[in-house]
């Protein structure tokens, strides 16, 4: 069964990835992101991006943002099921299919000037950083 609504979520999985939204700061974000550039690249990064810039728009409901603040609090957290100390690239496995997950919430609110914001900033650090 494929779930559209945010409403058709269980309680259980809701409860899961917003009880990481305390872990978000922007501070923290940025950390993250800088210390894990050259280790994983586009296919992390790139739903981070995504759902960082849905948190700052406008146009994102509050309900939204719940879930996005959970799942970039989930990204910023310095443990995984999988620590990426132990296999870098296999170790972001969870932290994709938080994103993903999410991302397949809120997609109503992924607009096409959201998508390019994310490109423009993935780019940016990609051409600036050392892979």
């Amino acid at each position: 069964m494929q779930r559209n609504e945010v409403e058709d979520v269980t309680y259980i999985e809701v409860h899961e990835i917003k009880k990481y939204g305390s872990h978000y700061s922007e501070k923290k974000f940025w950390k993250k992101v800088a210390s894990v550039t050259k280790k994983v690249g586009a296919t992390v990064l790139r739903p981070v991006f995504q759902l960082y810039y849905m948190l700052q728009s406008d146009s994102v409901s509050l309900k939204h943002k719940a879930y996005i603040l959970g799942a970039l609090g989930y990204f910023i957290l310095p443990f995984d099921l999988i620590p990426e100390s132990v296999l870098p690239l296999i170790g972001f496995a969870d932290d994709i299919a938080v994103m993903s997950f999410v991302i397949n919430l809120v997609k109503d609110s992924l607009t096409p000037e959201i998508k390019n914001k994310a490109e423009e900033k993935l780019s940016e650090l990609l051409h600036t950083t050392t892979i």
